[in-house]
């Protein structure tokens, strides 16, 4: 028996007193049986952040020629930039989750269009709280 997908149930089929249920937001069952919980909002902040610093130096700095540009230039194309697609997307799959708030299909096209330009993430904040301004949960961890 997995405890983290069946309750301990007693011999009549139904819980047992003091045990948790599924679906309990105070249980521990139900808080793990989540998929998207995680510090998407503030990987999403470093991740930017660190993206930009590197494309800044990079645009003000390095050639491509070198291999330190071109290093620089694969680590905030290939790595930073997806990276910071998926945190993107997590973050907006873990709010629909909790059912704090849903982005419907502007998820979508947020993370289409961080994969060139991740400082897009901005507006995704801004998209989110415009939302559920004042909503405690919106900034809240899992």
């Amino acid at each position: 028996m997995n405890p983290r997908t069946e309750p301990n149930e007693s011999s009549e089929g139904g819980p047992v007193d003091g045990d948790p249920v599924d679906g309990d937001p105070s249980s521990p069952f139900g808080a793990s049986d989540r998929r998207f919980d995680g510090p998407w909002l503030a990987a999403l902040a470093a991740t930017v952040a660190a993206w930009t610093l590197l494309y800044a130096l990079d645009y003000a700095f390095l050639t491509p020629e070198t291999p330190l540009g071109a290093t620089v230039d694969f680590a905030h194309g290939y790595l930073l930039a997806p990276l910071a697609t998926a945190t993107l997307l997590l973050d907006s799959l873990s709010l629909a989750e909790r059912r704090v708030v849903d982005m419907g299909v502007f998820k979508w096209v947020y993370a289409l269009v961080a994969l060139p330009a991740p400082p897009v993430a901005a507006v995704y904040y801004a998209h989110r709280e415009w939302l559920k301004p004042a909503d405690a949960d919106l900034l809240g961890g899992p």
